[in-house]
Protein backbone atom coordinates (compact mmCIF):
# COMPACT_ATOMS: atom_id res chain seq x y z
CA UNK A 1 0.00 0.00 0.00
CA UNK A 2 2.13 2.61 1.16
CA UNK A 3 4.90 1.31 -2.24
CA UNK A 4 1.85 2.01 -4.29
CA UNK A 5 0.79 5.45 -2.98
CA UNK A 6 4.62 6.42 -3.15
CA UNK A 7 4.48 5.64 -6.61
CA UNK A 8 1.48 7.47 -6.83
CA UNK A 9 2.82 10.52 -5.64
CA UNK A 10 6.22 10.25 -7.88
CA UNK A 11 4.18 9.56 -11.00
CA UNK A 12 1.80 12.72 -10.27
CA UNK A 13 5.36 14.54 -9.58
CA UNK A 14 6.51 13.85 -12.85
CA UNK A 15 3.52 15.25 -14.80
CA UNK A 16 3.30 18.30 -12.70
CA UNK A 17 7.06 18.88 -13.51
CA UNK A 18 5.93 18.42 -17.45
CA UNK A 19 3.65 21.90 -16.66
CA UNK A 20 6.98 24.09 -16.55
CA UNK A 21 7.54 25.72 -19.69
CA UNK A 22 9.67 28.83 -20.49
CA UNK A 23 7.97 31.89 -22.63
CA UNK A 24 9.79 32.38 -26.10
CA UNK A 25 8.23 35.54 -26.49
CA UNK A 26 9.91 37.84 -24.49
CA UNK A 27 13.04 37.82 -22.02
CA UNK A 28 12.17 37.46 -18.47
CA UNK A 29 14.28 40.20 -16.21
CA UNK A 30 16.10 38.56 -13.53
CA UNK A 31 14.93 40.67 -10.32
CA UNK A 32 17.39 39.32 -8.27
CA UNK A 33 20.61 37.92 -10.02
CA UNK A 34 23.09 35.56 -8.69
CA UNK A 35 26.57 34.94 -8.79
CA UNK A 36 26.24 31.03 -9.32
CA UNK A 37 25.99 29.36 -12.39
CA UNK A 38 23.31 26.95 -12.82
CA UNK A 39 23.43 23.22 -14.49
CA UNK A 40 20.23 21.97 -16.26
CA UNK A 41 19.69 18.72 -13.96
CA UNK A 42 18.41 18.99 -10.14
CA UNK A 43 15.63 17.45 -8.25
CA UNK A 44 12.95 18.29 -5.63
CA UNK A 45 14.59 16.16 -2.72
CA UNK A 46 10.21 15.88 -0.94
CA UNK A 47 8.42 15.76 -4.46
CA UNK A 48 6.04 17.99 -2.76
CA UNK A 49 2.74 18.30 -3.79
CA UNK A 50 0.11 20.46 -2.49
CA UNK A 51 -2.77 17.98 -2.11
CA UNK A 52 -0.81 16.05 -0.13
CA UNK A 53 0.76 18.89 1.96
CA UNK A 54 -2.16 21.36 3.04
CA UNK A 55 -4.50 19.15 4.63
CA UNK A 56 -1.24 17.37 6.63
CA UNK A 57 -0.34 21.20 7.36
CA UNK A 58 -4.62 21.96 8.38
CA UNK A 59 -4.74 19.18 10.43
CA UNK A 60 -1.03 20.81 12.53
CA UNK A 61 -2.22 23.86 13.08
CA UNK A 62 -5.77 22.49 14.64
CA UNK A 63 -3.72 20.78 16.95
CA UNK A 64 -1.48 24.06 17.78
CA UNK A 65 -4.79 25.81 18.60
CA UNK A 66 -6.45 23.81 20.67
CA UNK A 67 -3.25 23.51 22.87
CA UNK A 68 -3.64 27.34 23.08
CA UNK A 69 -7.57 26.59 24.03
CA UNK A 70 -6.29 23.99 26.29
CA UNK A 71 -3.65 25.78 28.32
CA UNK A 72 -6.06 28.61 29.07
CA UNK A 73 -8.73 26.79 30.87
CA UNK A 74 -5.31 25.11 32.61
CA UNK A 75 -4.38 28.56 33.56
CA UNK A 76 -1.03 27.95 32.41
CA UNK A 77 -0.34 31.45 32.19
CA UNK A 78 0.20 31.77 35.70
CA UNK A 79 1.61 28.74 36.40
CA UNK A 80 4.89 29.17 34.05
CA UNK A 81 7.48 31.06 35.57
CA UNK A 82 7.46 34.79 34.94
CA UNK A 83 11.09 35.01 34.62
CA UNK A 84 10.06 32.60 31.67
CA UNK A 85 7.31 34.76 30.13
CA UNK A 86 9.09 37.99 29.99
CA UNK A 87 12.26 36.85 28.26
CA UNK A 88 9.46 34.87 25.43
CA UNK A 89 8.86 38.70 24.59
CA UNK A 90 12.12 39.24 22.47
CA UNK A 91 12.54 35.66 21.16
CA UNK A 92 8.83 35.40 19.68
CA UNK A 93 9.58 38.64 17.87
CA UNK A 94 12.82 37.94 16.79
CA UNK A 95 11.73 34.21 15.21
CA UNK A 96 8.66 36.07 13.54
CA UNK A 97 10.90 37.90 11.80
CA UNK A 98 13.22 35.13 11.08
CA UNK A 99 10.25 33.37 9.34
CA UNK A 100 9.18 36.50 7.31
CA UNK A 101 12.84 36.47 5.74
CA UNK A 102 12.60 32.97 5.08
CA UNK A 103 9.87 33.62 3.19
CA UNK A 104 11.14 36.40 1.02
CA UNK A 105 14.40 34.60 0.43
CA UNK A 106 12.51 32.11 -0.93
CA UNK A 107 10.71 34.93 -3.62
CA UNK A 108 14.18 35.05 -4.38
CA UNK A 109 15.03 31.58 -5.07
CA UNK A 110 11.81 31.15 -6.92
CA UNK A 111 13.10 34.19 -9.20
CA UNK A 112 17.51 33.64 -9.48
CA UNK A 113 17.24 29.65 -9.94
CA UNK A 114 16.00 29.03 -13.49
CA UNK A 115 14.71 25.35 -12.49
CA UNK A 116 11.30 24.05 -11.89
CA UNK A 117 11.70 21.44 -9.67
CA UNK A 118 13.49 23.25 -7.15
CA UNK A 119 11.68 26.38 -7.54
CA UNK A 120 8.24 23.66 -6.24
CA UNK A 121 10.46 22.80 -3.89
CA UNK A 122 11.38 26.48 -2.59
CA UNK A 123 7.07 27.63 -3.52
CA UNK A 124 6.25 24.90 -0.28
CA UNK A 125 8.79 26.01 1.96
CA UNK A 126 7.46 29.97 0.95
CA UNK A 127 3.82 28.31 2.50
CA UNK A 128 5.70 26.84 5.36
CA UNK A 129 7.21 30.11 6.01
CA UNK A 130 3.91 31.84 6.00
CA UNK A 131 2.42 29.41 8.53
CA UNK A 132 5.25 29.85 10.96
CA UNK A 133 4.98 33.25 10.79
CA UNK A 134 0.83 33.32 11.25
CA UNK A 135 1.67 30.72 14.08
CA UNK A 136 4.12 32.84 15.68
CA UNK A 137 2.21 35.75 15.86
CA UNK A 138 -0.75 34.64 17.49
CA UNK A 139 1.18 32.84 20.33
CA UNK A 140 2.23 36.42 20.86
CA UNK A 141 -1.26 37.70 20.90
CA UNK A 142 -1.94 34.77 23.13
CA UNK A 143 0.79 35.42 25.66
CA UNK A 144 -0.22 39.28 25.35
CA UNK A 145 -3.70 38.23 26.40
CA UNK A 146 -3.17 36.07 28.92
CA UNK A 147 -0.09 36.74 30.60
CA UNK A 148 0.56 38.22 34.13
CA UNK A 149 2.49 41.79 32.64
CA UNK A 150 2.02 41.89 29.08
CA UNK A 151 3.47 45.20 28.52
CA UNK A 152 6.10 45.27 26.15
CA UNK A 153 4.78 42.83 23.37
CA UNK A 154 3.04 45.57 21.85
CA UNK A 155 6.50 47.46 21.23
CA UNK A 156 8.11 43.87 19.82
CA UNK A 157 7.82 44.36 16.41
CA UNK A 158 8.58 48.02 16.48
CA UNK A 159 11.20 47.67 18.34
CA UNK A 160 13.25 44.78 16.82
CA UNK A 161 15.63 46.83 15.10
CA UNK A 162 16.11 49.90 18.29
CA UNK A 163 16.34 48.02 21.48
CA UNK A 164 19.92 46.89 21.78
CA UNK A 165 19.17 43.59 22.90
CA UNK A 166 17.11 42.68 19.57
CA UNK A 167 18.67 44.60 17.25
CA UNK A 168 21.55 41.86 16.89
CA UNK A 169 18.88 39.84 15.30
CA UNK A 170 17.45 41.87 12.92
CA UNK A 171 20.92 42.36 11.74
CA UNK A 172 22.00 38.56 11.53
CA UNK A 173 18.39 37.66 10.15
CA UNK A 174 18.94 40.62 6.99
CA UNK A 175 21.29 37.98 5.72
CA UNK A 176 18.52 35.89 4.64
CA UNK A 177 17.07 38.30 2.30
CA UNK A 178 20.15 40.44 1.93
CA UNK A 179 23.22 39.99 -0.85
CA UNK A 180 23.18 37.08 -3.56
CA UNK A 181 19.87 34.83 -3.66
CA UNK A 182 22.38 31.43 -3.22
CA UNK A 183 24.11 33.13 -0.34
CA UNK A 184 21.15 33.69 1.49
CA UNK A 185 19.87 30.54 1.11
CA UNK A 186 23.49 29.14 2.60
CA UNK A 187 22.35 31.09 5.61
CA UNK A 188 18.97 30.42 6.19
CA UNK A 189 18.60 26.83 5.06
CA UNK A 190 22.55 25.32 5.45
CA UNK A 191 23.61 26.67 8.26
CA UNK A 192 20.46 28.36 10.18
CA UNK A 193 17.80 25.99 9.67
CA UNK A 194 20.11 22.70 9.67
CA UNK A 195 22.29 23.55 12.41
CA UNK A 196 20.70 25.81 14.94
CA UNK A 197 17.15 25.13 14.32
CA UNK A 198 17.27 21.51 16.65
CA UNK A 199 18.53 24.08 19.56
CA UNK A 200 16.08 27.16 19.03
CA UNK A 201 12.81 24.97 18.58
CA UNK A 202 13.43 21.99 20.22
CA UNK A 203 15.80 22.39 22.93
CA UNK A 204 14.39 25.80 24.03
CA UNK A 205 11.19 24.67 23.97
CA UNK A 206 12.32 21.91 26.67
CA UNK A 207 13.46 24.57 28.70
CA UNK A 208 10.23 26.29 27.96
CA UNK A 209 8.20 23.22 29.47
CA UNK A 210 10.75 23.02 32.31
CA UNK A 211 9.08 26.54 33.22
CA UNK A 212 5.49 25.44 32.77
CA UNK A 213 4.96 26.85 29.82
CA UNK A 214 3.52 24.38 27.29
CA UNK A 215 2.10 26.39 24.85
CA UNK A 216 5.33 27.59 23.38
CA UNK A 217 6.47 24.06 23.04
CA UNK A 218 3.04 23.07 21.13
CA UNK A 219 3.89 25.92 18.37
CA UNK A 220 7.60 25.32 18.23
CA UNK A 221 7.63 21.90 17.73
CA UNK A 222 5.01 22.28 15.56
CA UNK A 223 7.31 24.56 13.14
CA UNK A 224 10.40 22.55 13.49
CA UNK A 225 8.38 19.51 11.64
CA UNK A 226 8.28 21.56 8.92
CA UNK A 227 12.20 21.96 8.73
CA UNK A 228 12.87 18.47 6.98
CA UNK A 229 12.29 19.88 3.62
CA UNK A 230 13.84 23.42 4.49
CA UNK A 231 16.89 21.62 5.26
CA UNK A 232 16.26 19.00 2.02
CA UNK A 233 15.60 22.46 -0.28
CA UNK A 234 19.08 23.68 0.94
CA UNK A 235 20.76 20.20 0.03
CA UNK A 236 19.20 20.43 -3.09
CA UNK A 237 20.80 23.65 -4.11
CA UNK A 238 23.64 22.69 -3.14
CA UNK A 239 24.26 19.85 -4.85
CA UNK A 240 23.06 21.82 -7.86
CA UNK A 241 25.37 24.09 -7.91
CA UNK A 242 28.01 21.87 -7.04
CA UNK A 243 27.95 20.28 -10.35
CA UNK A 244 29.65 23.08 -11.81
CA UNK A 245 33.07 23.56 -10.88
CA UNK A 246 33.29 27.15 -11.21
CA UNK A 247 30.95 27.65 -8.05
CA UNK A 248 33.39 25.93 -5.81
CA UNK A 249 35.42 28.90 -4.74
CA UNK A 250 31.54 30.63 -4.17
CA UNK A 251 30.32 27.53 -2.02
CA UNK A 252 33.72 27.77 0.00
CA UNK A 253 33.46 31.58 0.91
CA UNK A 254 29.32 31.93 1.41
CA UNK A 255 29.08 28.96 3.47
CA UNK A 256 31.74 29.94 5.91
CA UNK A 257 30.59 33.50 5.84
CA UNK A 258 27.28 31.88 6.08
CA UNK A 259 28.42 30.21 9.37
CA UNK A 260 29.97 32.81 11.14
CA UNK A 261 27.30 35.29 11.00
CA UNK A 262 24.87 32.56 12.35
CA UNK A 263 27.28 31.77 15.33
CA UNK A 264 28.07 35.41 16.18
CA UNK A 265 24.52 36.18 16.70
CA UNK A 266 22.53 32.69 17.19
CA UNK A 267 24.78 31.50 19.99
CA UNK A 268 24.75 34.47 22.28
CA UNK A 269 21.34 34.69 22.19
CA UNK A 270 20.69 31.23 22.44
CA UNK A 271 22.58 30.39 24.94
CA UNK A 272 21.30 33.61 26.78
CA UNK A 273 18.01 32.47 26.84
CA UNK A 274 18.28 28.88 27.76
CA UNK A 275 21.15 29.35 30.77
CA UNK A 276 19.81 32.73 32.14
CA UNK A 277 16.16 32.88 32.07
CA UNK A 278 14.87 29.43 32.97
CA UNK A 279 14.22 29.32 36.94
CA UNK A 280 13.63 25.68 36.63
CA UNK A 281 17.63 24.08 37.17
CA UNK A 282 16.61 20.54 36.62
CA UNK A 283 18.41 20.49 33.30
CA UNK A 284 21.83 18.17 33.13
CA UNK A 285 22.57 19.68 29.65
CA UNK A 286 24.18 23.56 29.70
CA UNK A 287 24.30 25.09 26.46
CA UNK A 288 27.84 23.64 25.07
CA UNK A 289 26.21 20.19 25.53
CA UNK A 290 23.65 20.73 23.32
CA UNK A 291 25.72 22.39 20.89
CA UNK A 292 27.99 19.51 21.06
CA UNK A 293 25.24 17.23 20.48
CA UNK A 294 23.46 18.87 17.48
CA UNK A 295 26.01 21.66 16.26
CA UNK A 296 29.15 19.76 15.98
CA UNK A 297 27.76 16.00 15.76
CA UNK A 298 25.22 16.29 13.64
CA UNK A 299 25.89 19.09 11.57
CA UNK A 300 29.21 19.98 11.49
CA UNK A 301 30.47 16.27 11.25
CA UNK A 302 27.59 14.50 9.41
CA UNK A 303 27.37 17.18 6.76
CA UNK A 304 29.99 19.99 6.65
CA UNK A 305 32.97 17.10 6.85
CA UNK A 306 31.59 14.94 4.11
CA UNK A 307 30.90 17.91 1.77
CA UNK A 308 35.20 17.62 1.04
CA UNK A 309 33.99 14.35 -0.79
CA UNK A 310 32.19 16.68 -2.70
CA UNK A 311 35.30 18.71 -3.88
CA UNK A 312 34.51 21.48 -1.12
CA UNK A 313 37.65 22.84 0.63
CA UNK A 314 36.03 24.33 4.33
CA UNK A 315 38.91 24.74 6.95
CA UNK A 316 37.90 23.32 10.04
CA UNK A 317 39.42 26.26 11.73
CA UNK A 318 36.01 28.73 11.65
CA UNK A 319 33.75 26.47 13.24
CA UNK A 320 36.50 25.21 15.95
CA UNK A 321 36.84 28.64 16.88
CA UNK A 322 33.35 29.61 16.99
CA UNK A 323 33.20 26.78 19.21
CA UNK A 324 36.32 28.14 21.62
CA UNK A 325 34.25 31.21 21.54
CA UNK A 326 31.42 29.26 23.47
CA UNK A 327 33.48 27.65 25.62
CA UNK A 328 35.44 30.93 26.46
CA UNK A 329 32.66 32.82 28.15
CA UNK A 330 31.70 34.45 24.92
CA UNK A 331 27.63 34.41 26.38
CA UNK A 332 28.60 35.23 30.29
CA UNK A 333 30.67 37.83 29.10
CA UNK A 334 28.42 39.30 26.58
CA UNK A 335 25.07 39.36 29.30
CA UNK A 336 26.51 41.22 31.52
CA UNK A 337 26.44 44.38 29.99
CA UNK A 338 23.21 43.40 28.10
CA UNK A 339 21.99 42.80 31.79
CA UNK A 340 23.37 45.68 33.16
CA UNK A 341 21.24 48.39 30.64
CA UNK A 342 18.28 46.66 31.24
CA UNK A 343 16.27 49.75 31.38
CA UNK A 344 16.51 49.42 27.47
CA UNK A 345 14.36 46.75 26.68
CA UNK A 346 10.87 46.00 26.73
CA UNK A 347 10.84 43.15 28.77
CA UNK A 348 11.56 42.60 32.59
CA UNK A 349 14.68 40.96 34.13
CA UNK A 350 14.80 38.42 37.35
CA UNK A 351 17.97 38.45 39.56
CA UNK A 352 19.78 35.77 39.80
CA UNK A 353 19.52 33.45 42.64
CA UNK A 354 21.70 30.98 44.98
CA UNK A 355 20.21 28.06 43.05
CA UNK A 356 21.39 29.45 39.73
CA UNK A 357 24.76 30.48 41.12
CA UNK A 358 24.83 26.70 42.12
CA UNK A 359 24.20 25.22 38.46
CA UNK A 360 26.34 28.10 36.53
CA UNK A 361 29.47 26.85 38.96
CA UNK A 362 28.40 23.40 38.64
CA UNK A 363 28.17 23.85 34.57
CA UNK A 364 30.82 26.08 34.07
CA UNK A 365 33.90 25.84 37.35
CA UNK A 366 34.93 29.07 38.37
CA UNK A 367 31.67 30.58 36.59
CA UNK A 368 31.04 32.46 40.39
CA UNK A 369 34.28 33.53 40.71
CA UNK A 370 34.48 35.26 37.55
CA UNK A 371 30.90 36.31 37.10
CA UNK A 372 29.20 36.33 40.13
CA UNK A 373 30.10 39.50 42.31
CA UNK A 374 28.16 41.06 39.09
CA UNK A 375 25.17 39.17 39.28
CA UNK A 376 25.25 39.96 42.88
CA UNK A 377 25.18 43.23 42.40
CA UNK A 378 22.24 43.18 40.36
CA UNK A 379 20.43 41.15 42.59
CA UNK A 380 21.48 43.62 45.57
CA UNK A 381 20.49 47.00 43.88
CA UNK A 382 17.41 45.46 41.56
CA UNK A 383 15.20 47.94 44.01
CA UNK A 384 17.81 50.19 44.74
CA UNK A 385 17.81 53.39 42.64
CA UNK A 386 20.68 55.26 44.90
CA UNK A 387 22.98 51.89 44.66
CA UNK A 388 22.11 51.04 41.07
CA UNK A 389 24.08 54.55 40.24
CA UNK A 390 27.45 53.56 41.30
CA UNK A 391 26.97 50.11 40.24
CA UNK A 392 26.07 51.04 36.50
CA UNK A 393 28.76 53.83 36.37
CA UNK A 394 31.42 51.46 37.48
CA UNK A 395 29.53 48.94 34.53
CA UNK A 396 29.70 51.51 32.16
CA UNK A 397 33.88 51.88 32.55
CA UNK A 398 34.80 48.21 31.53
CA UNK A 399 32.66 49.06 28.33
CA UNK A 400 33.74 47.53 24.99
CA UNK A 401 32.71 48.60 21.85
CA UNK A 402 30.55 46.58 19.41
CA UNK A 403 31.40 44.48 16.66
CA UNK A 404 30.52 46.36 13.27
CA UNK A 405 29.35 43.09 11.45
CA UNK A 406 26.99 41.37 14.04
CA UNK A 407 26.55 44.21 16.55
CA UNK A 408 27.84 41.59 19.29
CA UNK A 409 30.27 43.27 22.20
CA UNK A 410 34.10 42.49 21.41
CA UNK A 411 34.39 41.08 24.76
CA UNK A 412 37.80 39.23 23.88
CA UNK A 413 40.57 41.70 23.90
CA UNK A 414 42.90 39.41 21.81
CA UNK A 415 40.03 38.83 19.09
CA UNK A 416 39.12 42.60 18.74
CA UNK A 417 40.53 44.22 15.35
CA UNK A 418 39.99 47.80 13.83
CA UNK A 419 39.69 49.50 10.82
CA UNK A 420 38.89 52.90 9.82
CA UNK A 421 36.43 53.07 6.82
CA UNK A 422 35.56 57.10 5.37
CA UNK A 423 36.88 58.89 8.81
CA UNK A 424 35.32 56.24 10.90
CA UNK A 425 36.54 53.80 13.27
CA UNK A 426 34.87 50.24 12.68
CA UNK A 427 35.80 47.79 15.68
CA UNK A 428 35.31 44.11 15.22
CA UNK A 429 34.90 41.44 17.71
CA UNK A 430 36.81 39.17 15.57
CA UNK A 431 39.03 38.75 12.35
CA UNK A 432 35.94 36.92 10.73
CA UNK A 433 33.56 39.52 11.36
CA UNK A 434 36.20 41.72 9.92
CA UNK A 435 36.55 39.59 6.58
CA UNK A 436 32.56 39.58 6.33
CA UNK A 437 32.55 43.03 6.26
CA UNK A 438 35.55 44.05 3.49
CA UNK A 439 34.38 41.01 1.43
CA UNK A 440 30.93 42.23 1.45
CA UNK A 441 31.36 46.41 0.27
CA UNK A 442 28.46 48.48 0.67
CA UNK A 443 26.64 45.21 2.91
CA UNK A 444 27.12 46.77 6.29
CA UNK A 445 26.68 50.26 6.44
CA UNK A 446 24.52 52.80 8.37
CA UNK A 447 24.00 54.04 12.22
CA UNK A 448 25.14 50.61 13.29
CA UNK A 449 26.44 51.74 16.85
CA UNK A 450 23.57 51.77 18.93
CA UNK A 451 25.21 53.93 21.48
CA UNK A 452 26.71 56.30 18.89
CA UNK A 453 23.04 57.58 18.54
CA UNK A 454 22.84 58.78 22.30
CA UNK A 455 26.25 59.61 23.12
CA UNK A 456 26.29 62.58 25.76
CA UNK A 457 22.69 61.83 26.85
CA UNK A 458 21.28 61.36 29.86
CA UNK A 459 19.76 57.68 30.57
CA UNK A 460 16.15 58.64 31.05
CA UNK A 461 15.94 60.65 27.67
CA UNK A 462 17.13 57.89 26.14
CA UNK A 463 14.43 55.45 27.16
CA UNK A 464 11.85 58.30 26.62
CA UNK A 465 13.10 58.85 22.97
CA UNK A 466 12.86 55.10 22.67
CA UNK A 467 9.06 54.49 24.17
CA UNK A 468 10.01 52.08 26.90
CA UNK A 469 7.95 53.83 29.34
CA UNK A 470 4.18 52.44 30.28
CA UNK A 471 1.04 54.09 29.73
CA UNK A 472 1.03 56.12 33.05
CA UNK A 473 4.06 58.09 31.46
CA UNK A 474 6.72 57.51 33.89
CA UNK A 475 7.03 53.91 34.57
CA UNK A 476 8.93 51.69 32.82
CA UNK A 477 8.26 48.84 30.35
CA UNK A 478 11.13 47.19 31.67
CA UNK A 479 12.25 46.41 35.27
CA UNK A 480 15.25 44.63 37.08
CA UNK A 481 12.49 42.62 39.12
CA UNK A 482 9.68 41.05 38.87
CA UNK A 483 7.68 42.29 41.53
CA UNK A 484 4.93 44.34 40.62
CA UNK A 485 5.78 46.89 43.71
CA UNK A 486 8.81 49.00 43.57
CA UNK A 487 8.95 49.30 39.86
CA UNK A 488 11.25 51.95 38.87
CA UNK A 489 10.11 55.35 37.09
CA UNK A 490 11.80 57.93 34.69
CA UNK A 491 12.48 59.91 38.03
CA UNK A 492 14.22 56.96 39.47
CA UNK A 493 16.81 56.96 36.52
CA UNK A 494 17.18 60.71 36.67
CA UNK A 495 18.43 60.46 40.08
CA UNK A 496 21.10 57.89 38.66
CA UNK A 497 22.87 60.95 36.90
CA UNK A 498 23.88 58.74 34.19
CA UNK A 499 25.61 60.13 31.07
CA UNK A 500 25.35 57.76 28.23
CA UNK A 501 29.14 56.83 26.25
CA UNK A 502 29.23 55.38 23.75
CA UNK A 503 32.38 52.41 24.01
CA UNK A 504 32.78 52.32 20.56
CA UNK A 505 33.80 56.20 20.43
CA UNK A 506 35.37 56.45 23.88
CA UNK A 507 37.76 53.45 22.41
CA UNK A 508 38.31 55.20 19.12
CA UNK A 509 39.43 58.69 20.98
CA UNK A 510 41.41 56.33 23.48
CA UNK A 511 43.44 55.12 20.74
CA UNK A 512 43.72 57.97 18.68
CA UNK A 513 41.95 56.40 15.95
CA UNK A 514 39.36 58.35 13.80
CA UNK A 515 35.87 59.19 15.69
CA UNK A 516 34.27 55.89 15.90
CA UNK A 517 30.41 57.14 15.48
CA UNK A 518 28.77 56.18 12.88
CA UNK A 519 26.21 58.20 13.85
CA UNK A 520 24.70 60.57 11.12
CA UNK A 521 21.10 62.31 11.51
CA UNK A 522 20.72 62.65 7.49
CA UNK A 523 21.09 58.73 7.30
CA UNK A 524 19.58 57.15 10.12
CA UNK A 525 16.63 54.87 8.78
CA UNK A 526 13.80 54.34 11.30
CA UNK A 527 15.38 56.78 13.68
CA UNK A 528 17.98 54.44 14.64
CA UNK A 529 17.40 51.27 12.42
CA UNK A 530 20.33 49.52 11.20
CA UNK A 531 20.99 49.62 7.29
CA UNK A 532 21.01 46.81 4.85
CA UNK A 533 22.40 47.77 1.46
CA UNK A 534 22.07 45.11 -1.23
CA UNK A 535 25.39 43.57 -1.36
CA UNK A 536 27.61 44.42 -5.03
CA UNK A 537 28.10 41.46 -7.05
Amino acid sequence: MTSTRRRSISQTHERIAQLGWEPDYHQPAVKYPTRYTFPTNAKDPMKHIMREYLPMELEKDERVYGGHDAAVRADMPHKAERRWLEIVKPFIIATAYAEVSAGRCMSMLIDAVPNDELRNGYHVQFVDEVRHTGLQMALARWYAKHTPDPCGWHLGPKMLSRSPGTRQAFNMLSHFIVGDPIQCAFTLQVVAETAFTNLAFVALPDVAARNGDFTLPTTFLSVQSDEARHISNGYATLLTVLQDESNIPLIERDLLQAWWINHAYLDSFGSGIMEYTSKDRSDPESYLDKWDRWVRDDWYRSYVLKLGRLGLNLPADMFERARERIAGGMVHKILMGGAAFWMLNFWRNDPLDERDFEWFEAKYPGWYAEYGEFWEGMRRFSKDPAGYGSFLKQVAEQGVPSCWTCLVSCVFPDDMCHRAVDGRTRFYCSKECMWLDESNPGRYVGDRNFFDRYHGWELSEVVRDLGFVRSDGKTLVAQPHLDDDGMWTLDDLRSLDFEVVSPNIAFAEAMGLPNGSSYDPARTQGNGAVAAAPVKA
